[in-house]
């Protein structure tokens, strides 16, 4: 969709729009110019001519001079030529370095400032600028060079190479994220500056991929604009001080520095500036800001090093002396050790070596039974039979023990399991907490109204959107740091957790997938599950997840104070519902291996997310035995209960797992599945009936043969606590509507219909999320609306 507005920020008219360039004369004959001086670099210097012919007479010369960094003789001789002429403008066509000249030249001229960029530098909206003399760049700011009028044309950005066009956005980026942290923001930068990174984040990616995605193009350019418009606001901190230091004593390119600088300054804020990470996070949609700007950085070919771009090791103490001299703003007190560390990182090459595809073996054949003991061994005898810490472990391997539960419960709930692994668990470094804006998010007062959300949308490329950061927590009830509560997660990705791997130290997690084959590594070993069978990923055991299918969405339950097992079956008796032997545990898998970027890891404890790296792979478990440990379950399999007489069950009786809050039949979350079955009962109502029920109904559509009125596939919709909820008016009446010979008969749920529901005794609390997003469906209500009145006194 084509952008067009015009407005007045502050002291600089925007006119913002395709084509805005051809209709240049009446912004400028408004702003009163008379005698306009353009000035360009070299290499634009015909276009630059082009455009002082269609500014006609009031053109009075063409001056093709810019360079990099804005040398102090450019300068003079561009101050000289604006006397001459006698300009009362100068119009900067390009970027960055055009647009300081410009600015040089105003700062030393009663001149105004017009810019028409042909980057994405946001130059333009600042008044900041510098100039390069001997060898040190000073920068400066001085209202009397902001623009009075910057024109932007994205069609005058078509044709700059890949190269420019991703540094140039790296180097917007970077004004965005600044604006983040610096002294002196307000909530109206610090929501403009993660908009802007948003929309450069997204554009970068796609005009990397593509450059004549004329859509991200657009994009893009507003981003510039934003992202320059906050950093004229608050000016920049460390980072751009680093930039200026590095150019002007190192001749690096300006746009590149950026590149390769941004994702080791934001590590560096990491822990001083957690509501910066939170917003970064949130407009990459990643949950770690670092490795979402790493990973960016990669995709897009930006510059990750620099030594690539020609800085010397050795310059590193020369550029903190400089720092320290005039210490920028921080959020974190700057110090030589500390600066030297960031700098050392920035300059050295990042480690070479892809990452490899997480694909479990075509044939997986691991032990059957959910909670029973097992025993499992990649290599003959690793596996100790006589005890489980020998002093030397069998081929030199840790025993390590996880229990899933405290020392002392009852024997019946105790859970714990043996590995035998190449490297102990703590060999990682500091766990550092992440801001997770959108998984782990806080929980808001329990509303009573019935909701429902349309599915996610699965990431397409350029984006990639791994298992861990495709995350949201949609709500739930509890508080993991207390006591029992669970979480209800939406999961919408499509790539695979290269050299990653996600634990959580809160309680169990039930994974359900709706669209896409998941390969789920864990330390114990592979399982598989596709849409119609769930996995269970046990407490603080770590796991990754591929994605044979290059897609991925579903749902995640996460359970904490009790463990999720099989139900009682009451007077069902001894079998039916699900089967404890059809739930698969892996066969023991290892690998001995070292990436060259290291492992990194990601855990969750008390509701907050932290991350580390550590050097090997945490999947070297060669033997493992206990009970503590996942399980894959085929929802075909569940033997299903329903009346052979009259009405309606109540769904518990489809229970398939469930996580007990106390002893009097109340669960902190039950599982139930729908799944295809007869319906044989008679002169009833079939569909579920009009209901409040005490408990908190999340249901979730997996499949499902003829979808209507919303009830899409990828679908979640809520029944709060005891809010009346049931089947939708042309439901009822289309029921009712019927005659007895085609209502009486059985009649077979086919087996394309899959409905599952997360039944919980505690009341259910959304998130900022679940409330605000494009996915809320405001329409839902509305298919319960005109029940009309159907009783008559004179008529049983």
């Amino acid at each position: 969709m084509k952008r067009e507005f015009v407005m007045q920020r502050g002291a600089t008219r925007v006119v913002f729009g395709d084509g805005a360039r051809a209709r240049i004369l009446g912004p400028i004959a408004e702003l009163g110019a008379a005698r306009v001086l353009v000035v360009a670099t070299p290499g634009r210097a015909s276009e630059a001519a082009a455009l002082a012919a269609q500014l006609g007479e009031i053109a009075v010369g063409v001056l093709a001079i810019a360079k990099e960094h804005v040398p102090r003789n450019v300068v003079l001789q561009a101050r000289s030529e604006a006397e001459r002429v006698h300009a009362d403008a100068v119009l900067a066509f390009g970027g960055g370095s055009a647009i300081g000249l410009a600015k040089a030249v105003a700062a030393e001229l009663p001149v105004k400032v017009i810019a028409v960029p042909t980057t994405y530098s946001g130059s333009e909206m600042t008044p900041v600028f510098g100039i390069t003399d001997g060898g040190e760049k000073v920068t400066r700011r001085d209202e009397r060079v902001r623009p009075a009028l910057v024109i932007y044309d994205a069609t005058l950005l078509s044709a700059l190479p890949r190269s420019v066009t991703v540094a140039s956005l790296w180097n917007a980026m970077a004004h965005a994220v600044e604006a983040l942290w610096v002294l002196g923001r307000d909530r109206a930068t610090e929501l403009s500056a993660e908009e802007a990174l948003r929309l450069l984040a997204s554009g970068v990616a796609a005009l990397a991929a593509n450059l004549d995605d004329d859509g991200a193009r657009r994009a893009a350019l507003e981003g510039a604009y934003l992202a320059g418009g906050v950093f004229g606001d608050v000016g920049g901190g460390l980072h751009h001080k680093l930039c200026h230091v590095l150019g002007g004593g190192f001749a690096l390119p300006h746009a590149a520095t950026h590149a390769a600088l941004l994702p080791h300054v934001v590590g560096f804020h990491r822990e001083a500036a957690p509501d910066a990470m939170r917003a970064i996070a949130t407009a990459l949609g990643v949950v770690d800001p670092v490795l979402g700007l790493e990973r960016l950085a990669q995709a897009t070919g930006a510059p990750r090093s620099l030594a690539s771009l020609g800085m010397p090791k050795d310059g590193i103490a020369r550029v903190v002396q400089a720092i320290l001299a005039s210490p920028p703003s921080s959020p974190r007190s700057l110090d030589a050790p500390s600066l030297e560390a960031l700098l050392g990182a920035a300059w050295a090459e990042p480690p070479r070596g892809e990452s490899r595809p997480l694909r479990a073996p075509d044939k997986l054949d691991g032990p059957a039974g959910l909670g029973a003991p097992h025993q499992s061994e990649a290599l003959a005898d690793a596996l100790p039979r006589t005890q489980n810490a020998p002093r030397r472990g069998p081929f030199g391997l840790y025993p390590e023990l996880l229990n899933g539960t405290p020392f002392t419960v009852r024997s019946a709930e105790n859970s714990r399991v043996w590995m035998y692994r190449i490297r102990p668990s703590f060999s990682h470094g500091e766990l550092l907490p992440l801001p997770s804006p959108r998984f782990g998010a806080p929980l808001l007062d329990a509303s009573p109204n019935r909701e429902r959300w349309c599915p996610l949308p699965i990431p397409v490329p350029p984006q990639e959107v791994d298992f861990v950061d495709g995350l949201v927590t949609l709500g739930g009830a509890g508080d993991p740091t207390s006591g029992p509560g669970y979480r209800v997660h939406l999961y919408a990705s499509n790539a695979d957790m290269s050299d990653c791997a996600f634990s959580n130290a809160d309680g169990d997690l039930l994974i359900v997938p709706q669209e896409g084959t998941l390969e789920c590594r864990t330390e114990l070993g592979w399982l598989r599950v596709a849409p119609g069978s769930v996995l269970i990923v046990p407490r603080a055991l770590k796991f990754a997840i591929g994605l044979p299918d290059g897609v991925g969405r579903g749902w995640v339950l996460e359970v904490f104070g009790r463990r999720l097992r099989l139900p009682e079956r009451g007077p069902i008796g001894s079998n039916g519902l699900a089967d404890a032997r059809h739930f698969i545990a892996p066969a023991a898998s290892y690998e001995d291996r070292t990436p060259p970027a290291g492992f990194r890891l990601v855990t969750q404890l008390g509701g907050r997310l932290f991350t580390a790296t550590q050097a090997h792979s945490p999947f070297d478990v060669v033997a493992w035995h206990g009970n503590h440990a996942p399980h894959a379950y085929d929802l075909s399999l569940f033997n299903a209960m329903g009346s052979v007489s009259f009405d309606h069950p109540d769904p518990s009786i489809l229970t398939v797992l469930t996580a007990p809050l106390d002893d009097h039949g109340r669960a902190i979350a039950d599982v139930v599945v729908f799944p295809g079955r007869w319906e044989v009962i008679e002169h009833s109502f079939r569909p579920p009936f009009m209901h409040r029920n005490a408990a908190s109904e999340i249901n979730m559509v997996v499949r499902t043969p003829s979808p209507s009125a919303g009830y899409d596939p990828g679908c979640t919709f809520l029944s709060p606590l005891l809010t009346a909820h049931g089947v939708s008016t042309a439901t009822y009446d289309h029921v009712l509507a019927m005659p007895d010979d085609a209502v009486e008969p059985p009649r077979r749920i086919p087996d394309e219909s899959l409905w599952l529901m997360f039944e919980s005794a505690m009341p259910f609390r959304t998130t900022a999320w679940a409330r605000e997003a494009p996915e809320r469906d405001a329409t839902f209500r509305a298919l319960s609306e005109g029940m009309r009145s159907r009783f008559d006194p004179t008529r049983r």
